[in-house]
């Protein structure tokens, strides 16, 4: 009797094992990438066939929970189950973590990917227009997770700003940010660092990735003059550009101009072609710099040089062609009377031969003549005119004569007393010439001076 038992207890466990075992699952994943810093899980559809009717729970022994924990109710057939894949705490692996898990009695394996933040999304930017007044970069996501109501803030030496977005997989998610315009202008082309400041489960995580800043060339050329007889010209090169720019400036002069030419920096270079000098200049110009070259002529020394050679031509062509050359000058007399009285002395001097020489000298309105002379008594003496007169005659080459009178006034003088210039005619080559003498003054002080 107790065979029997026996034999038919080993039968319904065979048969029960055999049902079991008949259970059979096949996974399939719409995403099997877990992100620890989101609590992002893994997603996993079971289908699940021979499996006897009733409740099943699904749970695993490892670093990772799958949810629902609550028991799944299996039909007969076939029956299909969604399961979510999340970290636990203690979970250090990355990359690729199979693990087992239970559907009832019967155990299988999945594979999930486990991948950090900042592996799961790239943060970069296409070519951004150094003229614009924003900036728009991208956040692409290299997993086919979907993560929603993300908020970060974003920070580069260009701007700084706080967005909340949403990631779908393995797409671009573009962000635009208005930047100063200015700011952008100046800086220099090439890549830079953007952090993005994440708020997840753990706290605050910080990702870095780059922004491309493009190339833009452009010099800009200003020239300003100013001045008259010392006239600066004023060259500036200014990169507006956001690369190193190699600029040049160019100056040419003639070889008298260069002689009266200075410059704020000394050219690199210096040509002769000809009569013209080119002065030439190479400076390398970061982003907003400017180099100004300045030249200084000063046509104030020529200017003297040509007026100085004028009077010294014009002085020698007048010595030269000056025949007779007429002196003046007075001196104070005392009187019995202390009346005002003045000697007049005038000499005339011929640098040629000369024929039919007058010499003539007004007399100033508030004097007279003293009528007594010396040798040289003068040939005419017009009082209506007030003139005094002397024939000489002819004058040899280098031959002198001296004459004087003497003018008085019985009202007294006080302070300057000017006397009109005396002049001589004369004949030379059959043609007259007529020259004058120097202007004399006296002042009441009793002494004389020569203009």
């Amino acid at each position: 009797m107790k065979s029997a038992r026996l034999i038919l207890l080993v039968v319904l466990l065979t048969i029960s094992l055999n049902s079991i075992s008949a259970l059979t699952i096949k996974s399939e994943s719409e995403s099997n990438v877990i992100i620890p810093e989101f609590n992002h899980p893994a997603q996993f559809t079971l289908t699940i066939t021979n499996a006897a009717e009733g409740s099943y729970t699904i749970y695993t022994l490892t670093d990772v929970e799958i949810l629902p924990t609550s028991p799944f109710y299996f039909t007969k057939g076939t029956n299909k189950i969604n399961i979510f894949v999340y970290p636990r705490t203690q979970l250090t692996e990355r990359g690729s973590y199979t693990f087992s898990y239970h559907v009832g009695e019967t155990q299988s394996k999945l594979t999930a990917k486990i991948v950090d933040l900042e592996d799961a999304i790239e943060i970069s930017s296409d070519a951004i227009d150094p003229e614009s007044n924003e900036i728009t970069f991208y956040i692409r996501t290299k997993e086919k997770i979907s993560l929603q109501n993300l908020k970060a803030k974003f920070t580069s030496a260009i701007f700084e700003t706080e967005k909340e977005f949403d990631l779908e997989p393995l797409e671009k998610t573009e962000i635009t940010v208005k930047v100063d315009k200015n700011k952008l202008k100046k800086t220099r082309a090439g890549t830079y660092i953007i952090q993005a400041e994440f708020e997840t489960i753990n706290g605050e995580k910080i990702i870095e990735g780059k922004i491309h800043i493009g190339e833009k060339k452009n010099i800009v050329t200003e020239q300003d003059s100013a001045g008259f007889l010392i006239r600066t010209k004023t060259i500036t090169k200014i990169n507006s550009g956001n690369i190193n720019e190699n600029v040049q400036i160019v100056v040419k002069k003639n070889i008298l101009s260069r002689l009266f030419t200075s410059f704020n920096t000394e050219p690199i270079s210096i040509d002769r072609t000809g009569f013209t000098i080119t002065y030439q200049w190479n400076q390398q110009l970061k982003p907003t710099e400017v180099f100004t070259i300045k030249i200084k002529t000063n046509y104030i020394f020529p200017l003297l040089i040509i007026v100085a050679s004028i009077l010294i031509i014009w002085g020698f062509k007048r010595f030269i062609q000056t025949k007779v050359e007429i002196t003046k000058s007075v001196s104070p007399i005392k009187t019995k009377g202390g009346e005002f009285a003045l000697r007049v002395k005038l000499s005339v001097r011929s640098r040629n031969h000369v024929e039919n020489v007058s010499l003539i000298d007004r007399i100033p309105a508030v004097v007279k003549i003293y009528k007594k002379f010396g040798t040289s008594k003068p040939d005419r003496i017009d009082t209506t005119n007030r003139k005094i007169q002397w024939n000489l005659g002819t004058l040899n080459s280098g031959e002198e004569r001296v004459f004087s009178y003497i003018i008085y006034s019985k009202i007294g003088v006080v302070g300057k007393f000017s006397l009109p210039k005396a002049f001589s005619t004369f004949e030379i080559n059959n043609e007259i010439h007529e020259v004058e003498s120097n202007k004399v003054f006296f002042l009441s002080e009793q002494t004389s001076r020569d203009e």
